[in-house]
């Protein structure tokens, strides 16, 4: 296949020397290059082709027919389309909170945006202008738009960008491993919780908008609330008066074990932001949840609107393949096949602690899990950032490939390898992944030690 010059195409998040893979076909877990090499999709591109790649006729039939019918119309000013509409009480339907409206927008970055503008708009409509202030957890990844990368946990992220919006705030995540408070205790203690109530007293809580955070925390690796965290940040957001956002984006959908992270764990958040899953990738769309209590100042009035809008948000192509996309995950009982198989799954990547000396722990749920990377198991000992960028990226990214399996090694925590694979995976593709990694470790342990010298 002869494939059209990209010399022009400038890539995401890719360093200016690196080599170029053309992906040009895709079936049930697995993708195709250009040159012919097959890899298994082990990251559901990223963390979004929950359904896989298919066939799935009916998707390419929804969207025929909505290209047909109606390619495009607005959702500003009063409009609206037959899909938007159908889509947003389908969901209402799946959603585990008392649904006031549903924002479409065209992904998770501007869902991320407009629940800030939410929280913020909100506060003023109910006379409260000072609270303007987010907190976020380190770490976390919440988007690149300036206002999402302004609540981005990852300084590095952020440092070219700099000065974002003021007023966004840090606290530690639930992280045992390696936790300063309770890491050697028999159980978390949840002062990574109580540090949310700190810094919210420290500020001014008449002074904090919105709490963001995911259920389950992809940067630093799959990091899962201990028994009793969101339960204690309710707490918190109530005593304030500040409004808890669920980030769903990558939790949505099925990816932890349920349909959504905030039934998972039982979680009451106030805004809910939707993307990836919600579509399973085959068309960009995202969307903000709101509750009946944070719609209500909206419509409080005739005069009262959003001030905000998205020209794409809620495209009637979009939302009709969203529509056949959740369709195709309640005939198959995708939600309910990761249930069956999730255990297998996790077991699987826990023997790989039990049994090999470079990894330190398992975290994560459903079917996205995280491994962190040491270098030594009884300390702890991790490994320096230059250490890193040459195990990450000038040897585990590029021979995982080789051997045929697309993951995510992560190093915006400590070094993690991650899984977070199509739905419909099971049994063989769980060890294929595993033993892959096994390879690739084995082969990463003989690198470290040969370097020192052992």
């Amino acid at each position: 296949m002869t494939q059209a010059p990209t010399d022009h195409l400038w890539r995401h998040f890719t360093a200016a020397g690196a080599g170029r893979i053309v992906i040009v076909r895709g079936e049930g877990c697995y993708i195709w290059d250009a040159e012919g090499n097959r890899y298994l999709d082990a990251l559901a591109a990223l963390y979004c082709v929950n359904i896989g790649y298919g066939p799935w006729p009916e998707i390419a039939e929804a969207a025929s027919k909505q290209i047909g019918q109606l390619p495009f119309f607005t959702n500003w000013v009063g409009f609206a389309t037959p899909p938007a509409v159908e889509l947003a009480e389908k969901l209402t339907e799946l959603l585990p909170i008392d649904v006031g409206r549903i924002f479409f927008v065209g992904g998770g970055s501007e869902a991320i945006e407009t629940a800030l503008k939410i929280a913020r708009q909100y506060h003023r409509l109910r006379g409260e202008p000072t609270r303007y202030k987010f907190i976020t957890r380190r770490s976390a990844y919440h988007g690149t738009t300036l206002g999402a990368l302004s609540i981005n946990g990852s300084p590095a992220l952020r440092s070219q960008f700099e000065p974002l919006l003021p007023g966004c705030l840090r606290v530690p995540p639930p992280y045992r491993y390696r936790c300063p408070y309770c890491s050697e205790e028999p159980g978390c203690t949840l002062q990574c919780a109580d540090e949310i109530d700190a810094i919210a007293r420290n500020e001014g809580p008449e002074t904090v908008a919105a709490l963001i955070l995911e259920p389950v925390q992809n940067s630093a690796g799959s990091i899962t609330p201990p028994e009793g965290y969101f339960e204690r940040v309710r707490e918190i957001c109530d005593e304030h008066g500040i409004l808890l956002v669920a980030d769903e984006v990558i939790c949505g959908f099925g990816r932890v074990g349920d349909w959504f992270g905030t039934s998972r764990y039982g979680i009451e958040p106030d805004l809910m932001t939707l993307a990836k899953g919600i579509t399973s990738a085959y068309a960009p769309l995202g969307a903000v949840v709101a509750s009946e209590k944070v719609v209500e100042p909206f419509f409080s009035e005739p005069t009262t609107a959003f001030t905000h809008g998205i020209t794409f948000g809620g495209h009637p192509l979009s939302c009709a393949i969203a529509l056949a996309n959740l369709a195709v995950f309640e005939r198959e009982d995708l939600v309910g096949h990761v249930q069956r198989h999730m255990g297998e799954f996790r077991a699987r990547c826990e023997q790989l602690v039990e049994e090999h000396p470079m990894v330190g722990e398992v975290r994560g749920d459903g079917y996205f899990y995280s491994l962190e990377l040491v270098k030594d198991k009884e300390t702890k000992e991790t490994f320096t950032p230059a250490e890193r960028d040459e195990l990450i990226k000038g040897f585990l990214i590029p021979r995982t490939r080789e051997l045929g399996v697309y993951m995510r090694f992560d190093d915006r925590g400590e070094t993690c390898a991650q899984f977070s694979p199509p739905l419909v995976a099971g049994p063989a593709e769980f060890e294929e992944m595993i033993g892959v990694l096994r390879q690739v470790l084995d082969e990463a342990w003989d690198r470290v030690n040969t370097k020192a010298g052992v």
